[in-house]
């Protein structure tokens, strides 16, 4: 017996929505790019990510998701937060679901509208624009919602049980109490994932080496140059001063100054003996400045008469006299 026609058509309708369902649920939504990030849902491994389809939650770990969405753009999952993402059939618009933790959003949107949903309010993200927002849900309910600088869509936000609804101005971030539009108040908290403190390292200076104290300087070393005996007199002594500098000193000259004495009454000296000592050289000047004196005076008895005409007899005047008194007489 064939079957009624309407009892044929509610199967078929049934298996067509499954069909629907199934091909809603394994919508691509974008790649996955974490090092310790986990996925429960429908994936498909690519070569650059790992691909998330529709449906999916993604949790991060000790550091941070970033979904790149297929349509443009991109949803960073901070850390230790989950995140649910279904998209609509084409793919268009995005409902997202936060339990606790914090999510930016970055992406440009069209005419469509993105929702995000958390325990206690929905936040509407219409286009056409772009999205540019920090979500943060704490355990206690608290919600923190941030326009980011550069965010041009309106953010619409409405509790899950209510109809009062709060519109985030850009550039500002705002605080609901418990997840309450009642208790909205202005903050200048970070919304968005928690920002790493630089570590600032300090360059220390390369270490000197330590400056040896100077010596104590040395009174400069003199040289005696004895003066070789020249005459009669004692020879002089010409202290020569070493220069400290490390140059070679200039070439000196040897200057030396030694009286002579003369006595007319006494012998002529043999000056060969010291002439031959002081070898002298060419390019050397010696100057020898002889000085007379005069025989010393000395104090004698005076002679009788008879003793002093017979030294003048004997002396050259006496006899010069002599001479022209001969001539004369």
């Amino acid at each position: 017996m064939p079957l009624p026609v309407h009892r044929l058509v509610l199967p078929i309708v049934l298996v067509l929505c499954c069909f629907a369902v199934l091909a809603t649920a394994q919508q691509p939504v974008g790649e996955l790019y974490a090092s310790d990030a986990s996925v429960k849902g429908s994936v498909v491994l690519a070569n650059s990510g790992t691909s998330v389809l529709s449906g999916s939650s993604i949790e991060a770990g000790a550091q941070s998701a970033t979904l790149k969405l297929e349509r443009g753009g991109e949803v960073r999952v901070c850390e230790g937060t989950k995140l649910s993402v279904t998209s609509s059939q084409s793919g268009r618009e995005l409902l997202l679901s936060l339990n606790t933790g914090n999510v930016e959003l970055n992406y440009p949107l069209g005419t469509e509208a993105d929702t995000l949903l958390t325990p206690d309010l929905r936040l509407m993200l219409p286009g056409p624009g772009t999205v540019h927002v920090a979500v943060r849900v704490d355990p206690q309910g608290d919600t923190c919602v941030q326009s980011l600088p550069w965010n041009v869509s309106a953010i619409v936000i409405s509790e899950s049980m209510g109809d009062a609804t709060y519109q985030v101005k850009p550039d500002e971030a705002v605080l609901f109490k418990g997840g309450h539009l009642t208790e909205a108040s202005r903050t200048k908290q970070n919304c968005g994932c928690p920002r790493s403190t630089p570590v600032e390292v300090a360059k220390a200076a390369p270490a000197r080496a330590p400056v040896p104290p100077a010596a104590p300087s040395k009174a400069p070393e003199s040289t005696v140059a004895p003066t070789p005996a020249v005459g009669i007199g004692k020879p002089t002594e010409t202290v020569a001063t070493m220069p400290s500098s490390p140059a070679p000193p200039p070439e000196q000259h040897l200057a030396v100054e030694a009286p002579f004495i003369y006595r007319g009454n006494g012998p002529v000296p043999d000056f060969s003996e010291n002439i031959a000592v002081l070898r002298l050289e060419n390019t050397k000047l010696v100057q020898l400045e002889p000085t007379v004196v005069p025989p010393a005076k000395t104090k004698k008895p005076a002679a009788s008469g008879t003793q002093t005409a017979r030294k003048q007899s004997h002396g050259f005047f006496a006899k010069v006299g002599a001479f022209f008194a001969a001539i004369f007489h």
